[in-house]
């Protein structure tokens, strides 16, 4: 979905309805709702559901469907700061989805719970014409904390906590690849095993300004920070910015590396920004 008119039929639908008075973040400041409910600690809550990597196959390992649909929603997390106490799976297929292609997502989706020290609290299952997948995920963190999207200045350091371009990567591989290697295909995706930095988030809420997630790719991530915060971007990116793999699929189909940092197909990788004056205190 283009990302101005999804924003604007999400303003649209949130005017419907009557704000939560405890919940702290406005629309598009934080990646996850934060609710303050009186308790010892905030909760965090976040949901996303699998869409056009499906429809468009750019994702089609059912393990890696899985992994991915976990991942998608506690990153959602780690951009907040907050540590998981569970996730919600919702999960609608095909009565002619095979024993096998089950069992490999439910095995991606448990091997991501465990990697990340969280566990299955419930969810849905339910029949339906195509393979459709969910994940809700639940925090907590200090009510003290503030990491969210809105806080950026002009002169703050841009930082990212990894590689980008693994997740177009694998698009490309699905898309392009398969055509003339199907082996390939099968070996870039099924390396594409990234993981939410939820313990990386601890360390950069004592510094950083803001933070987002790059589910929806780098450059999407940097415009975003930027027009919440009527802020303007210096940047330069270089290979080292990018995936090896990426590099090499750049490379082999002749197409320019900065792709790999805009189709939405992120990396789950935490963009965040950090106040000049506390660039050495990382």
């Amino acid at each position: 979905m283009n990302h101005i008119a999804e924003i604007e039929k999400i303003t649209k639908l949130v005017s419907l309805f009557k704000r939560a008075p405890y919940q702290r973040n406005h629309i598009y400041e934080s990646d996850a709702e934060i609710l303050n409910l009186g308790l010892e600690k905030d909760i965090a809550l976040t949901s996303d559901i699998l869409c056009e990597e499906l429809e468009w196959k750019l994702i089609s390992n059912p393990y890696i469907i899985g992994w991915i649909n976990v991942v998608s929603s506690l990153s959602d997390l780690a951009a907040v700061a907050a540590e998981p106490l569970g996730t919600l799976i919702g999960l609608s297929q095909p009565n002619t989805t095979s024993n096998d292609f089950s069992s490999q997502f439910w095995q991606g989706t448990r091997d991501a719970l465990e990697l990340h020290g969280t566990h299955l609290l419930g969810g849905d299952t339910n029949v339906s014409s195509s393979f459709l997948v969910s994940c809700t995920a639940i925090g907590q963190r200090a009510t003290s904390m503030k990491l969210s999207r809105k806080g950026t200045r002009d002169g703050d350091l841009l930082y990212i906590t990894g590689p980008v371009g693994m997740g177009v990567a694998t698009g490309f591989a699905n898309f392009v690849i398969k055509n003339h290697s199907q082996e390939l295909a099968n070996k870039i995706e099924s390396s594409f095993n990234p993981k939410a930095r939820l313990k990386e988030a601890q360390v950069i809420s004592r510094y950083a300004s803001t933070c987002i997630d790059t589910s929806d790719a780098l450059l999407a991530a940097i415009d975003f920070l930027c027009a919440i915060n009527g802020a303007q971007p210096e940047l330069e990116l270089n290979p080292s910015h990018f995936h090896p793999v990426s590099q090499q699929i750049a490379a082999q189909l002749k197409v320019p590396l900065i792709l790999f940092a805009s189709i939405h197909l992120g990396d789950f990788e935490l963009l965040f920004t950090v106040p000049h004056e506390k660039k050495y205190a990382l």
